[in-house]
């Protein structure tokens, strides 16, 4: 049998192992497999998180955690120029058609005008839409061009660890020849997907409620742009970047990303109780989900059937459709208890899967490898113990099974608005009754609609679930809180939370962002985020002018003692200038202080700067760095 070694071994190349194979590209060399024969083709994956059995065809909504781990990489503005902006998935809708009656709209994704300046200031990216068959190249791209080897069309099949060594040693099947090879590596990271080989042979604990729910996903292509735009647009009187204000007939003021569709005048078949219509290329392709009713777990309609259906769901006879796939997958409820054992880690879709609300699914996948890269790098370059890999799961699981528990408390609340609005009642002319009440000048009306607006407002946390995105508070060894008099700050009530961000350089917390100005800079130089400062595969100290002496010091001794390099910046007067007064506002310590960030960004250790000793504040930090590291 044919034998291969590498230091590190991926097998997947959906989001979470190609965003994996590309963070890793900083700290060594691997090999990546993947079972089928090329990125992905289909518009999988988004914000209406459905990938639980690698079918959905829903494209990646890109949140800013996951656009600031994109932007470490140096690939924000390639992702953002093949995106689409979040002015065109501006609204969340509720209609009997697309084309017909609606029954409500809501601002969605930071478009919100109460809460816009709140996604501004969090973040230096901005929030938008990625297809994942657009992002998985540029990763993959990025990671081969990097000394990454990727190899199509091969199948992981089990796996066995040496004692004596800790080096795993991998089965594979080449799915074209069938010949066997074993790949020996140091490590193992399984990110394939929901029915993830690599978690079966890791036999991974799982908490796995029982499916909620069977649907059918249309993935389509409706041209919809009206004849006038195209004619303005030969004859150059359109302006770059504002195609968009003329979109459609249809969708000419609705630049929506999600449309809710009851149908309530034709009956609905069993495959389709509620459909979610979702844009995928403004305004040219779209991907239709049918939520099944209860009971349902195949669709037995013809092709021909399901298209009209999906004529019915428009609403508008002389849209012509071309239908590109058809897909069928189950809802799921599902967290793994922990993501590795010894030298073999899970993640992505193959530790955590939840039902389509939030969209924070492929978010969660990238974010899971941005944490698990730097902590192999470090071990890899010997700058780390290997203790500090257990850290991965201690940080990252408690935020997977945040997001699944998230995502099914949005499915009860949407549970509670189908039933209102008699999504499952079988009888059309009692279903049509039920949504008739939204418009009756009665008491029963009033009532009806007052609970329709409740529930349409307590969605606010999927639209603009700003905290669920944002607020993960990291607790493990790779973090050093212990000099902290007080417990991490918090939300009065977990509503808050779920809809607002946190921001906070306690230990654990993501770094906040502000803007600032280099000293040097001339009026044409661009800003530049704290985010820019750290990162980029190493530790960093953010202290005021004040302290920069002292820590500059401190870092050199990390450097002469651990062989890590720490850059050092003082923000205020010195090397940054805080021309907002953010950053002065959020730091949380004094020009003296410090404040240590990760590789990942988020806040490792900080002090106050109340010491003045040069040696004792050395000797301090390499106590801090040498823990965190496991070293």
């Amino acid at each position: 049998m044919a034998c291969i070694e590498t230091d590190i071994l991926i097998v997947g190349a959906g989001p979470a192992g190609a965003s994996l194979g590309c963070f890793l590209t900083r700290y060594a060399r691997h090999l990546q497999l993947q079972e089928h024969h090329g990125p992905t083709l289909l518009a999988m994956q988004h914000l209406v998180c459905l990938r639980n059995q690698n079918l959905p065809n829903l494209p990646t909504y890109s949140e800013s955690l996951c656009a600031e781990c994109l932007r470490d990489a140096g690939l924000e503005d390639e992702c953002r120029s093949v995106s689409t902006p979040r002015e065109l998935i501006k609204f969340y809708r509720f209609c009997h058609t697309m084309a017909g009656k609606e029954l409500s709209r809501s601002y969605y994704a930071g478009n919100d005008p109460h809460r816009e300046g709140e996604y501004k200031r969090a973040s230096p990216c901005e929030q938008a839409d990625l297809l994942q068959s657009t992002l998985e190249p540029i990763l993959l791209r990025v990671a081969t061009q990097n000394g990454f080897k990727l190899r199509w069309d091969y199948e992981f099949i089990s796996f066995c660890e040496e004692k004596e060594t800790g080096k795993v040693h991998s089965t594979i099947r080449d799915i074209l020849s069938g010949d066997m090879l074993t790949v020996v590596s140091k490590y193992l990271c399984g990110a394939d997907g929901a029915k993830s080989a690599v978690a079966r042979e890791l036999q991974l604990p799982f908490h796995d409620t029982p499916g909620s729910g069977f649907a059918l996903n249309v993935w389509f292509e409706a041209d919809l742009v009206c004849q006038s735009t195209i004619s303005l647009a030969i004859t150059g009187r359109l302006q770059a970047n504002t195609y968009y204000l003329f979109q459609s007939h249809m969708m000419a003021h609705s630049a929506g990303l999600i449309h809710m569709v009851l149908a309530p005048d034709k009956p609905q078949p069993d495959y389709c109780a509620i459909a979610i219509i979702r844009q995928v290329k403004p305004f040219s392709e779209w991907v239709i989900s049918m939520l099944a009713k209860p009971g349902i777990t195949e669709v037995t309609a013809s092709q021909d059937e399901i298209i009209q259906h999906v004529k019915d769901l428009l609403g508008d006879p002389s849209v012509k459709i071309k239908v590109k796939s058809m897909t069928t997958w189950f809802i799921q409820d599902c967290y793994a208890e922990q993501y590795a054992r010894e030298n073999v880690f899970c993640l992505g879709d193959a530790v955590h899967r939840h039902p389509p609300f939030n969209g924070l699914g492929s978010n969660t996948c990238i974010q899971d490898a941005y944490n698990l890269a730097w902590k192999i790098g470090y071990v890899q370059k010997g700058w780390a113990s290997p203790s500090l890999l257990k850290s991965f799961s201690a940080e990252r699981q408690p935020v997977g099974k945040a997001v699944v528990r998230r995502a099914n408390k949005t499915g009860t609340i949407h549970a509670q608005l189908f039933s209102l609005m008699g999504v499952f009642e079988p009888d059309l002319a009692k279903k049509r009754k039920i949504l008739d009440r939204l418009e009756e000048n009665t008491e029963e009306g009033t009532e009806a609609r007052a609970a329709f607006q409740q529930i349409i407002e307590n969605l606010d946390s999927e639209r603009h679930g700003f905290g669920v995105e944002m607020n993960q508070l990291y607790q493990s060894q790779a973090i050093w809180a212990d000099d902290e008099p007080n417990a991490p700050p918090s939300f009065s009530t977990p509503e808050k939370a779920d809809l607002h961000y946190l921001e906070s350089t306690y230990p654990g917390f993501r770094l906040p962002h502000a803007w600032l100005r280099a000293s040097n800079a001339i009026p044409s130089d661009p800003m530049i985020s704290t985010h820019d400062l750290a990162g980029k595969g190493h530790f960093t100290i953010l202290t005021g002018i004040s302290g920069k002496a002292k820590w500059a010091y401190a870092a050199l001794r990390v450097n002469i003692d651990l062989s890590v390099e720490i850059p050092v910046y003082s923000i205020g007067v010195g090397d940054y200038r805080d021309v907002f007064y953010d950053w002065s506002k959020k730091k949380g310590v004094s020009e003296d202080g410090a404040v240590l960030v990760r590789p990942d960004r988020f806040v490792a250790w900080r002090s106050n700067g109340e010491d003045r000793d040069p040696e004792r504040n050395a000797d301090r930090l390499i106590t801090v760095v040498s823990r965190i590291l496991g070293r």
